[in-house]
């Protein structure tokens, strides 16, 4: 089972979820969201994820490509090692949520 909690705080949609990922489910939902409320930067926190597929992981990341062709920037913050070597060296990745507005705060955030 997930849960999804979200969190918006200085501009930024902070999505943690936690449990195990059972369908994409999610990911719509985190769309909706951003979608309707124009939201530029997101944070997804995995760190509290127990089990994650190759699949998942695949669409993560095509969401996060889909969402970069918008002008919008999501991070992947996630505190295990090796499943940030798993993601995609492409996809902007974080240890923490605080290092969120380094990162957005930078001139050339939309690279």
């Amino acid at each position: 089972m997930l849960g999804v909690r979200t969190e918006y705080k200085k501009g930024v949609l902070f999505v943690r979820l936690v449990g195990r990922i059972d369908n994409e489910g999610y990911l719509k939902k985190i769309n909706w969201l951003i979608e309707e409320l124009g939201i530029k930067f997101t944070v997804l926190n995995l760190t509290k994820i127990n089990n994650i597929s190759l699949e998942n992981i695949e669409n993560i990341r095509n969401y996060i490509i889909n969402q970069g062709t918008k002008k919008r920037l999501l991070l992947i913050c996630d505190e295990n090692e090796s499943r940030n070597n798993i993601i995609n060296q492409n996809i902007p990745k974080i240890k923490n949520e605080i290092e969120a507005f380094s990162i957005i705060n930078r001139k050339d955030v939309y690279g």
